[in-house]
């Protein structure tokens, strides 16, 4: 190797000399093309997590906030749903998964897997399985099943299920589906979203919230007036103190607030309450119940009893004309529901307005 030998001469070192700093350079770059491999592999490690679990402010941000029309406005904060594992499915407001099991499989068994699903999610997922008896029930580790449905619901109150949260489902579905070695048959993405967004508009038009309101012929009301009429008219005093809520078994048809007022933590004493309103969330309660109409009749006898009037969300009084047509269009949207297959009231209404 002549040439390597002229090469370290002309750089005045000795053969020995150049090949141990070329021996080194050699190092050095195999210790940087490993470190860069590292870095690059811990990126995508990181990248993976993020796509899997989306912030959950971007996920609710891609919900479109619909405008509600009522006579009084308050607002409400929307509680993520809990993961149910019993519960009818019902495919008027849930996207469907099917799952087809090789043989009959315990209730524990396929419990152990649904343990690794997330515990909160903006949908509601629901499960269920056909028994040995061909019955459809919330899965039991009692039992054994031949088939599965597990459902995710298509909207809520947040808006209509976007791609990703159906993504993610359907990967959920399919990573069951393998660990249970069963057939899946799950409906076509673009077909799910196309329903979700039109079971989004036929909410948005029925998700009505009714409110009348009392005000004070004179000076402001102190709770604690408030809180003796509502007592004696057999309201039930809220656990947080927020609300008195009308309830006629074990259902909740109108509830009654105070301004921001708090039964049990404000100052009972202070005239400070300019207006009492009661609020009707009107596709959560069954129409038989004649809910508007109760609530009116109600709102009337507070009136009297604090002595105060009602007035409708522009302060008007509230006169026999506006209250017709109110009852009109409540005839309507009750209608629109009953066709939709959703009545007031009904476990599915109740699931789609939460």
């Amino acid at each position: 190797m002549i040439w390597f030998a002229e090469l370290a001469t002309s750089l005045g070192l000795s053969e020995l000399q150049l090949s141990l700093g070329l021996i080194g350079f050699v190092l050095l770059i195999l210790v940087m093309i490993y470190n860069a491999m590292r870095i690059r592999k811990v990126e995508q490690e990181d990248h993976v997590v993020d796509s899997i679990e989306p912030p959950l402010e971007s996920a609710h941000n891609d919900h479109n906030q619909r405008a509600e029309p009522t006579l009084a406005i308050q607002e409400e904060v929307v509680t993520p749903p809990i993961i149910q594992l019993i519960g009818k499915i019902d495919p008027l407001i849930d996207c469907v998964g099917v799952l087809r099991l090789p043989e009959a499989i315990s209730g524990s068994e396929i419990l152990g897997h649904l343990n690794e699903w997330p515990k909160y999610n903006a949908f509601t997922c629901l499960f269920e399985g056909l028994n040995t008896n061909s019955n459809w029930e919330g899965i039991n580790s009692n039992n054994t099943y031949t088939e599965l449905q597990i459902a995710i619901q298509l909207a809520n109150r947040t808006g209509p299920i976007g791609v990703v949260d159906l993504s993610d489902f359907v990967s959920k579905v399919q990573v069951l589906a393998n660990a249970l070695d069963a057939e899946v048959d799950l409906p076509p993405t673009a077909e799910t979203i196309e329903a979700a967004k039109v079971l989004d508009q036929f909410a948005a038009q029925s998700d009505i919230q009714l409110g009348v309101t009392v005000i004070p012929k004179e000076s402001h009301w102190n709770l604690a007036t408030i809180q003796n009429v509502a007592t004696k008219a057999g309201l039930i005093l809220s656990r947080d103190g927020r609300e008195y809520q009308r309830v006629i078994q074990h259902q909740v048809i109108y509830k009654l607030v105070a301004d921001q007022a708090n039964f049990l933590r404000d100052d009972s004493s202070k005239a400070s309450i300019g207006m009492v309103t009661l609020l009707l969330d009107l596709p959560r309660v069954p129409q038989e119940t004649q809910p508007f109409q109760l609530m009116l009749d109600d709102a009337k006898l507070l009136a009297e009893s604090l002595n105060g009037h009602l007035v409708d969300d522009a302060g008007r009084p509230l006169v026999d004309e506006a209250v017709s047509t109110i009852v009109s269009q409540l005839e309507q949207i009750y209608q629109s529901m009953n066709q939709q297959g959703i009545p007031a009231g009904s476990a599915t209404a109740s699931r789609l307005f939460s």
